[in-house]
């Protein structure tokens, strides 16, 4: 069996990885458990433009607080011995008839000689195909170097918005609402509106960086049953450290944008999109007085709360004001 996934092979498989979700895999994305509101930590700098301008601001990981943040190179971990035997069964699975469809050349060239290789049996099938599945596996760190190259490349030029799935984090409102002088806004998808927040993602916090694939999805891949897919890109966009998981982090990706040079871009959000906002305990009285005009003037069907903090326990709530 030819090494499946040699240097010149390579190219393939970073486009299958680069390409953009089709609107199958949208719809997908939709049907996963996630929250019916997100909210957005703010300054009061930022809560002044956001409201004023009506924008949210899209940016690349360049601008990330965490430098580390979508700029990792997905791994390739596995144990050769077991990573073989696996494969070299669910080979000779398919040639018995028991595969999934096949989903890459390696599936369609199995099925078409399914009947030779159970001729010679397993023990012939297994001698002729285990140096090839080594050879695959044995080569695949080094593929990793330039596929890694080609997909930072990508990453760096994706544009996310960041959100939180959580309005009561002690950490989110000290280090994203300017020590909780600032807002927490909630957003969500109305009624009739294609809202991006159908399609936002949770973020996976980890303890090591990701690999491109596990063992049983690596032993899949090379025996034909798993298709490479943008999707597996996505394990490093949307990982973060273990050290983050605090900011319960979801998060949408738009690919460049509109603008494909720019850093970030500040995209008009629907007015209804945003359900409430929230004042930090440390609020300023002229802020609160700013927010509640504008609130009023163009998102009056919002609601505004006020954080409080307890004296008790380390803990917040919260009170509506209107």
């Amino acid at each position: 069996m030819e090494a499946l996934l040699t240097v010149d092979r390579q190219d393939g498989l970073r486009r299958s990885l680069l390409r953009r979700p089709n609107t199958h895999s949208l719809r997908k994305w939709r049907m996963t458990d996630r929250p019916a509101s997100f909210f957005k930590y703010v300054s009061v700098q930022t809560a002044r433009a956001v409201l004023g301008g009506g924008r949210l601001r899209w940016s690349r990981p360049s601008r990330f607080n965490d430098p580390f943040d979508m700029q990792v190179n997905l791994q390739a971990r596995f144990d050769l011995d077991r990573v073989v035997q696996m494969t070299l069964d669910k080979m000779w699975a398919r040639c018995l008839g028991q595969g999934t469809t096949a989903q890459n050349e390696m599936g369609a060239i199995l099925d078409l000689t399914a009947a030779l290789h159970r001729k010679g049996g397993r023990e012939k099938f297994n001698k002729g195909q285990a140096p090839g599945v080594i050879k695959t596996l044995e080569g695949l760190p080094n593929v990793m170097v330039n596929l890694n190259k080609e997909v930072q490349k990508a990453l760096a030029e994706t544009k996310i918005l960041c959100l939180s799935a959580v309005r009561d984090s002690i950490l989110m409102w000290s280090h994203y609402a300017e020590s909780h002088q600032g807002l927490a806004l909630e957003f969500g998808s109305p009624e009739g509106v294609d809202s991006p927040y159908k399609v936002a993602r949770r973020v996976n916090y980890c303890g090591e960086v990701p690999c491109l694939f596990d063992e049983d999805e690596l032993s899949e891949f090379i025996s034909g049953g798993l298709r490479l897919t943008h999707d597996l890109a996505l394990k490093t966009l949307y990982a973060k450290a273990a050290a983050w998981e605090y900011e319960s982090e979801w998060r949408i990706d738009t690919g460049p944008g509109r603008d494909a040079g720019a850093e970030f871009e500040d995209v008009p959000f629907h007015p209804l999109e945003l359900r409430a906002v929230y004042f930090g305990c440390k609020a300023a009285g002229d802020f609160r007085q700013f927010v509640g005009d504008i609130v009023g003037e163009r998102f009056a069907h919002a609601e505004v709360w006020e954080c409080r903090r307890s004296v008790d326990a380390w803990s917040l709530s919260f009170s509506r004001l209107q």
